[in-house]
């Protein structure tokens, strides 16, 4: 497989640089984390039927990681983590760009080559990921994916409902778009261990390109976000619990704006479970918000990236987060959360890019300090048995 790199150079220069500055900024004001910090949820050792969720950030495809995955395979670039995630029961990450055979940056149609090309396969600023992507998610795990961001729209209306079609024989769900001329609706419900989990996703925005046929859902337009909370009111009464995955905030702020905060809010009062929110490409605050019905819920404001080619020590460090439903004779409840510290090794040659967990013994470590300002490192996890509420079990 043939990709031309003298472009990604020049690139990979300038992410290199921005690196060593962002890593020296925030080496200074690293501030030290209690292991005793824990962010626990109320009633987590009530007894019930229990599951266990998977979540992570963008999958953000850059050119090197394109021609790795052309070489070993799309899992490969996650191989380390496996065991994580095929101990959870659902898997989700953000689908950062379409999957879309045979289709060019132009959005027409041609045959689809036999190798990787930079016209129908590409990375920034027009994302489109070779088919055998959706094949290794689900291999590796993966349960459901969002389609909804601001690259929904790298291959135009057609290369979303090529994705559709790509995630639908692989076998993985997808939430937050829908092939032109349907009414599909937009939330998908996932059944796992006698649990209904229904999921919604949306996006801000769509890197200026038009939404012609309302195919993608928009968390901040005024009907979307009438549809959005009525659905929730509907979902409520017919699921045991519902996660919203928002495309939100502004790209390399730690901290969530007043709209995110106030959509957060706005969702989890209508009867929402957890927001678990991407698109900054670094982590933001993990958070528990109690309703005004008085639910202990989860905010997670963003995940940052789960795999990706930028190269900031900010960009490179984030985390699987794992969060626990209990069903109880009152309804089902958040358990716990949990976080498996990851790093995104992406500067040592195309063939060594991976993701990897972060040891215990790293907690020293720049990368995991930067992960647990955002949940606290009490809430730890190192092995793939996955606890989400181990103070029950002492």
């Amino acid at each position: 497989m043939v990709f031309s790199l003298a472009k990604n150079q020049s690139y990979d220069r300038r992410v290199r640089l921005t690196s060593c500055y962002l890593s020296l900024c925030l080496f200074s004001i690293s501030l030290p984390v209690s292991a005793e910090d824990t962010l626990i949820f109320p009633n987590a050792c009530t007894q019930g039927k229990q599951i266990t969720i998977a979540a992570m950030g963008d999958l953000l495809l850059h050119r090197p990681l394109q021609l790795k995955a052309a070489q070993s395979g799309y899992d490969s670039l996650w191989s380390k983590i496996t065991p994580f995630l095929q101990s959870a029961d659902i898997v989700y990450a953000n689908l950062e760009g379409p999957i879309a055979p045979g289709i060019n940056k132009n959005g027409k149609e041609v045959d689809d080559p036999l190798k990787w090309d930079l016209n129908v396969y590409s990375d920034f600023p027009m994302f489109n990921y070779h088919p055998s992507l959706a094949q290794s998610l689900k291999t590796s795990g993966f349960t459901i994916v969002s389609t909804a961001n601001n690259h929904t729209l790298d291959r135009y209306s057609i290369g979303i409902d090529k994705t559709i079609q790509t995630l639908d024989k692989a076998g993985i769900y997808h939430v937050g778009t829908r092939s032109k001329g349907t009414e599909q609706p937009w939330f998908k419900i996932v059944e796992r261990q006698g649990f209904k989990i229904a999921w919604l996703a949306c996006t801000e925005h769509t890197n200026g390109f038009d939404d012609k046929h309302h195919q993608v859902l928009h968390c901040n337009k005024k009907e979307d976000r009438q549809l959005i909370l009525k659905t929730i009111q509907e979902l409520k009464t017919q699921v045991d619990a519902i996660v919203i995955s928002p495309h939100w905030g502004e790209e390399y702020h730690e901290y969530p704006n007043k709209s995110q905060t106030a959509f957060a809010t706005q969702v989890l009062d209508a009867g929402a479970t957890a927001v678990i929110g991407s698109h900054p490409h670094v982590l933001q605050p993990v958070k528990k918000y109690i309703t005004k019905d008085n639910r202990a819920t989860l905010i997670s404001y963003s995940l940052g990236n789960f795999v990706s080619f930028q190269g900031s020590q900010r960009t490179r460090s984030t985390m699987i987060l794992l969060l626990g439903l209990t069903k109880t004779t009152n309804g089902t409840i958040i358990n716990g959360v949990r976080f498996v510290p990851l790093f995104m090794q992406n500067r040592s040659g195309t063939s060594n890019i991976h993701i990897a967990p972060i040891s215990a013994q790293n907690r020293d470590w720049m990368s995991y300090q930067i992960i647990s300002r955002n949940i606290p490192s009490g809430n730890a996890l190192f092995s793939p048995k996955l606890i989400t509420n181990p103070e029950c079990f002492k």
